[in-house]
C-alpha cells in the first residue's frame, strides 16, 4: 500500500505544498514538520471528499490534484490561523 502510485503521488504533492507553505510562512524547522503533517492530512481529506462527491476535475490517475491541493492549503492556513 505504501508503494502504490496514488499514495506516492499524493504524498509528493502534499510534501511540495507543505514545503512551499513553510517557505512563505514558516519560521522554525518544527513548523516544516507540522505543516507537512497537516498538509498530508488535508490532502487525504481532499481526496476522500472528491471521491465521495464524485468530482473529477483535474485528475492524474486516481489522484484528485485540485481538490487535494485546495484541502491541503486550507488545512495549513487554518492551522496557522489557530496557531497550533
Amino acid at each position: 500500500m505504501l508503494a502504490s502510485p496514488v499514495f506516492l503521488l499524493s504524498s509528493a504533492l502534499a510534501t511540495f505544498w507543505a514545503a512551499t507553505f513553510h517557505i512563505v510562512f514558516g519560521r522554525r524547522f518544527l513548523d516544516l514538520v507540522f505543516y507537512w503533517f497537516i498538509g498530508l492530512i488535508g490532502f487525504g481529506v481532499g481526496q476522500a471528499m472528491a471521491d465521495i462527491l464524485g468530482l473529477h476535475w483535474a485528475m492524474v490517475g486516481q489522484v484528485h490534484v485540485v481538490e487535494g491541493t485546495l484541502a491541503s492549503w486550507i488545512a495549513m492556513f487554518v492551522a496557522r490561523w489557530l496557531k497550533l
